[in-house]
């Protein structure tokens, strides 16, 4: 099965991760009586540095901590501690502007924008639809041996996050899991009531209506949009100023039913549309074309993970008839959008 288009490479790949993650995994060898500082320099971390240096971490060098730290502690789900012990404060700017959102659903629609900001291995998309809502991984870099660690902690610590924001987590958020369920599954109780599911094809993150319209309970209006505007400084920093990965984060965040108009996502990013469109041009793009691969994407996604009327699907992405849907799937993908749902891969 081809894999989900996504987003443009940011300039500084390989990718990297930030250094509170490395300093939390220190934290948490040394609790279980590992040396962990001989870990991390085992993995080319220098562990003085890490305490005072902001700057990311490799993700290969994180790879490599994982792998000796699982080989000292004995702990293969060592990532879901990593990921419960991390406050909200661990994630930054990120974390505050998620619970301080309106409700669940700005909650998990914020972590999908800002996400890459913590770690740029992966990007999250936000699929929406009538009946709830999901926050979809889409993995960038191999992972290797660490790969189950990783998805672990993101995952623990985004419902860590999410349950700070809207309470204790219902048997409707359903956790979905890319691997096979592990012989520690009873590890994962730590996520409450929350269903989960293992062997499935994507780490996907899925709540009901009822839950997302929860209210957040440090809803701040203030307090979240001034979360967001340092989250989009921090971006555009990262991106090395260039918009087009910052448009496309932005329309993958984005719901269907809420996808920004050129003018919002130039007030965004600071810029005067004109300027937008001339600088998206300048990296080879433009914001028609970033909108197009976001909806590819989502069309490839909901056709092969969902049970939706393809009818219904064309309306979700702004099609005005299934006709139109068609002839796009066919430009996009060389076969209707039936033969994708029926597991003909077509073009990537």
């Amino acid at each position: 099965m081809t894999r989900p288009a996504t987003p443009p490479a940011p300039p500084h790949s390989p990718a990297q991760v930030h250094p509170i993650y490395a300093r939390l995994l220190r934290v948490l060898l040394e609790q279980a009586g590992a040396d962990g500082d001989r870990v991390l320099a085992t993995a080319g971390i220098d562990p003085q540095t890490l305490m005072t240096d902001d700057r990311r971490i490799g993700v290969e060098a994180v790879v490599r901590a994982v792998e000796v730290a699982i080989a000292a502690t004995g702990r293969p789900w060592l990532g879901l501690d990593l990921g419960a012990h991390a406050p909200v404060s661990a994630h930054g700017s990120v974390g505050y502007a998620a619970v301080t959102a309106r409700d669940g659903r700005a909650a998990l629609r914020t972590l999908a924008r800002f996400g890459a900001l913590r770690s740029d291995a992966f990007t999250w998309a936000f699929d929406e639809s009538a009946d709830g809502a999901a926050l979809r991984l889409v993995e960038r870099v191999p992972l290797g041996d660490a790969r189950a660690f990783v998805l672990d902690a993101t995952v623990s610590a985004a419902l860590r996050v999410f349950e700070a924001s809207v309470g204790p987590l219902p048997p409707a958020v359903v956790v979905d899991f890319p691997f096979a369920e592990p012989a520690w599954r009873d590890e994962y109780r730590r996520f409450g009531a929350a269903t989960l599911r293992f062997g499935r094809p994507e780490l996907r993150i899925a709540a009901d209506a009822a839950t997302l319209a929860r209210p957040c309970l440090g809803a701040d209006a203030r307090a979240h949009d001034a979360a967001c505007r340092a989250c989009e400084e921090a971006m555009a920093e990262l991106d090395g100023g260039r918009l087009a990965p910052r448009v496309a984060a932005m329309l993958a965040a984005a719901g269907p039913a809420t996808l920004p108009a050129m003018t919002v996502v130039a007030s965004r990013c600071g810029v005067h549309p004109r300027t937008l469109m001339r600088r998206l041009r300048a990296e080879g793009t433009s914001y028609q074309a970033l909108l197009d691969a976001m909806r590819q994407e989502r069309a490839r996604w909901l056709l092969q993970h969902t049970a939706r009327p393809i009818e219904q699907i064309a309306a979700e992405l702004g099609f005005v008839d299934t006709s139109n849907f068609s002839r796009t799937a066919r430009r996009w993908f060389g076969v209707t959008p039936r033969a994708i749902r029926a597991g003909e891969a077509g073009s990537p």
